[in-house]
């Protein structure tokens, strides 16, 4: 039954490409320009740059420097290291939400600058944008202390002392056989760069090529399908949110929600990125637009 939807889902989108082909050349083509103009430039150099790092310096430290290459150079670290051995499962996917996030260059750029021209204070705009990781990331901190003391006072009344130095020498000695990993050419650091920019690429163009669908067929005064429109892919979202019929400081919060959140490609984006490390997209999902909330209600206030 599920095969017979996706294949009449199937037929119905070509067919509907076949009758609107316009629609999807125009599509395409705003998605291969953002990408090429945009996307390319400002993601695959930190890309391959972060992949060298990681052959000479090990440890989950090296995953914040997502917060500065911007999504998916973040996850594409989180999941280097976590294969690697050097994170454990739990800290792999609270570090995939706060270091995989939109890369400040596209935020000082593309949104203060291009879209929003300067007249909201950047230092503000930014902090609406990080404080929600800096407080998932504090409560994600005091949540594993905890934990590990009541795991701490369980283990001391139902082990003996030998039986616990005995586990704990047989994690070390696993953790150190995962982190035992053979360091990549640069020829495999560039192709797997290359491979990630690429289906980020696609991800973008298709997702452009949807969203120049909705845009025929959605009513011109629905201002809740362009809302929803504007969640699927950050750029295109940006530019419908500007143009939204409501106030410059609700299309602000608007704008800093959707920037925290990242849009539905991002997750995409993300999801191309994780391989069988065990990392959550649904997980990253529910987090990022729990962040993306808050972030809209901390622009409210502040900006």
């Amino acid at each position: 039954m599920h095969s017979i939807f996706m294949i009449f889902l199937l037929i119905v989108v070509l067919l509907g490409m076949l009758f609107h082909v316009p629609l999807v050349i125009e599509g395409a083509h705003t998605g291969l320009e953002l990408w090429y103009e945009s996307v390319l430039p400002s993601i695959l150099p930190f890309m391959i740059i972060t992949n060298l790092l990681l052959q000479q310096v090990h440890g989950k430290g090296i995953c914040y420097l997502g917060l500065f290459c911007g999504l998916p150079v973040g996850a594409n670290l989180v999941n280097q290291q976590t294969g690697a051995g050097q994170i454990a499962s739990a800290d792999a996917n609270a570090l995939l939400c706060i270091c995989n996030i939109t890369s400040p260059m596209f935020i000082s750029g593309y949104i203060l600058n291009q879209s929003l021209h300067n007249q909201i204070s950047a230092i503000r705009f930014f902090l609406v944008i990080y404080l929600p990781l800096f407080l998932y990331g504090l409560l994600f901190i005091l949540k594993k202390r905890w934990n590990r003391s009541d795991r701490h006072l369980q283990n001391l009344s139902a082990a003996s002392a030998s039986g616990w130095q005995d586990r704990q020498k047989a994690d070390v000695f696993s953790s150190a056989s995962m982190s035992r990993k053979a360091p990549q050419s640069l020829e495999q650091i560039l192709l797997h760069s290359l491979q990630v920019i690429l289906m980020v690429g696609v991800y973008i163009m298709l997702f452009c090529i949807l969203i120049q669908f909705l845009l025929h067929y959605i009513p011109a005064d629905s201002l809740f399908s362009k809302l929803l429109t504007s969640t699927l892919e950050i750029t295109n979202g940006i530019h419908l949110l500007i143009y939204l019929p409501v106030d410059f400081h609700q299309k602000t919060a608007l704008i800093a929600g959707l920037t925290s959140f990242g849009g539905i490609c991002s997750i995409l984006q993300t999801k191309s990125v994780l391989t069988d490390t065990g990392l959550s997209i649904v997980h990253y999902t529910i987090i990022k637009l729990c962040m993306g909330g808050l972030s809209y209600l901390l622009a409210l206030l502040l900006l």
